[in-house]
């Protein structure tokens, strides 16, 4: 305000000085809009990145406790799990195109998945052994969020209802097999897709980590030989 009466005291024209002053004054509301906005944006962005954060380290704890061992139990029911292997073989020299062109591929994949191929006993013995690890995924709000994981720790659970709900996994009606097939592989091809993109970010965030990660690889040139045998 200072300034508009200083400038009558130099250049004797209130009417221009006024005129500039009530325009300044039509766009206040105007610029307090856009600070607004700017600043709830700002403080949003910052509220994803830290959700987002919170998310990967359960992920990541999530695939080193139970994951990478989850996806080598369900791997021995994959019948043509060394073709499918051979585009999961993840390095220290995979990029972020080398993980999202695996993603689609994956995705693209015909995986032959038969409940018939291995044991479901043990199966069940695995998730039941993780359970108290998964259900405890469930309480984590943050998580609940994220979608696609939240539907891969649900598909993982299923199995389990299904197995439990079994007396005999031993003598099954063929239906009860195609049934349980479905849902191993609903399970499967979500958390592959998942894993995928868990090291994609560990490679960028986590460099020291993923060394690590890389050799546990349950699609490894061990885990094919180790796949063989079962």
């Amino acid at each position: 305000m200072i300034f508009y009466f200083l400038q009558i005291y130099i250049f004797h024209d209130q009417r221009d000085t006024a005129f500039y002053l009530l325009q300044d004054l039509a766009f206040v509301p105007l610029q307090v809009i856009i600070v607004t906005i700017l600043i709830d944006q700002i403080v949003k962005y910052k509220e994803q990145q830290d959700n987002f954060k919170k998310i990967s380290v359960v992920i990541g704890a999530f695939f080193t406790e139970t994951g990478v061992n989850a996806i080598r139990n369900l791997s021995v029911f994959n019948l043509n799990f060394h073709e499918i292997s051979k585009n999961l073989s993840v390095g220290d020299s995979w990029t972020d195109k080398d993980y999202n062109n695996a993603v689609k591929e994956f995705r693209e994949s015909n995986i032959i998945i038969d409940s018939k191929a291995s044991d479901l006993k043990l199966l069940k013995k695995f998730i039941f052994s993780n359970r108290q690890n998964i259900l405890t995924m469930f309480e984590n709000k943050t998580l609940l969020e994220h979608n696609n994981f939240t539907d891969m720790l649900w598909s993982l659970y299923h199995i389990y209802d299904e197995l439990n709900f079994r007396d005999n996994l031993y003598e099954l009606e063929e239906e009860d097999f195609m049934h349980l097939s479905i849902d191993i592989k609903r399970c499967y091809q979500l958390m592959v897709v998942e894993w995928l993109n868990y090291m994609s970010h560990l490679k960028k965030e986590y460099p020291f980590l993923y060394s690590l990660a890389v050799r546990k690889n349950p699609f490894s040139n061990k885990a094919l030989a180790e796949n063989k045998l079962l």
